[in-house]
C-alpha cells in the first residue's frame, strides 16, 4: 500500500532540527551584519566562474535576467541518486531542506521528510509547489529527471497578466554529472524586475531577503548531499 503520510521515522529528529536551527540562526545573524561586504564573494557561494557564465535551461524562462545567483555543491553520488531528494520538495510534500526551526519561526510549519517518499516522486509540468500557506506557490516550468528543475512564479501569460507582479523569477536546480560517480548541484535563482520597486522595497531585499536566501539554501544544498549520500 503507498504512503499516505510521511511516518515519523522518516521526519527530522528533534535533536537535528534544534542543532541546526542554532546554527542558522547564528549563520543568519553574522550573514545580515556582513552583507554589505560579504555579498561580493558569497552571494554565489561554491559555484564556478564557468556555472556562473553559462545559460541555463531556466534562464529563459524570463523575458530578461536582471539578478541572479547561482549557488552550487559537489555529492558524492550520482545524479539519479540525487533527484528523488529534489522532486519531493514543498510544503505539503518533504519540505525543504533548509533549517526547520527558522521555518517555523516563519510561520511555515513544514515537516521535512529525510527519506524517499514514494507519492512525492512525481510532478507534472505546471503544477504549483508551495513555499508557504498564505502566499502563492511556484509552478513546475521545466522538469528533466536527473538533469534539471526549474520552478517559476507564474504558471503561464493569462496567470502572469492577472497578477501583474513588479518581479518575476526562477529558482532552478540542475545536476551536472563529473567524473568518479559524482555531480555538481546547482541551485540557481533570477529575477526580472518589470518595474521599480520603491526605496524601501530595496532596502529590505538588499539587507534581509538577499542573506537569508543565503543562509537557507546553502543550508538546503549541505542536507541534500548529506541525504543522498547517505
Amino acid at each position: 500500500m503507498p504512503d499516505q503520510a510521511p511516518s515519523m521515522e522518516g521526519l527530522r529528529s528533534p535533536i537535528r532540527m534544534l542543532l541546526e536551527g542554532l546554527e542558522g540562526i547564528t549563520l543568519l545573524v553574522l550573514a545580515v551584519v556582513a552583507w554589505p561586504v560579504s555579498r561580493f564573494f558569497l552571494a554565489d557561494l561554491g559555484s564556478r566562474p564557468d556555472e556562473r557564465g553559462r545559460a541555463w535551461p531556466g534562464d529563459r524562462l524570463l523575458d530578461r535576467v536582471d539578478v541572479c545567483t547561482t549557488r552550487a555543491i559537489t555529492v558524492h553520488v550520482p545524479p539519479t541518486a540525487v533527484w528523488p531528494w529534489l522532486v519531493q520538495i514543498g510544503l505539503d510534500r518533504g519540505g525543504f531542506h533548509s533549517y526547520e526551526l527558522l521555518e517555523r519561526l516563519g510561520g511555515i510549519d513544514v515537516r521535512n521528510v529525510e527519506r524517499v517518499v514514494p507519492r512525492f516522486q512525481s510532478l507534472a509540468l505546471g503544477q504549483e509547489i508551495k513555499l508557504h500557506p498564505s502566499a502563492p506557490g511556484l509552478h513546475v516550468a521545466l522538469l528533466e529527471p536527473s538533469e534539471h528543475l526549474c520552478f517559476r512564479t507564474w504558471r503561464d501569460e493569462r496567470d502572469l497578466t492577472d497578477r501583474n507582479p513588479a518581479t518575476l523569477a526562477t529558482w532552478s536546480f540542475y545536476l551536472v554529472p563529473v567524473a568518479g560517480d559524482r555531480c555538481r548541484l546547482l541551485l540557481r535563482s533570477c529575477k526580472h524586475e518589470r518595474r521599480p520597486r520603491s526605496r524601501p522595497a530595496r532596502l529590505i531585499s538588499a539587507w534581509l531577503e538577499d542573506p537569508l536566501d543565503l543562509v537557507m539554501e546553502q543550508r538546503m544544498l549541505r542536507t541534500v548531499r548529506r541525504l543522498a549520500e547517505g
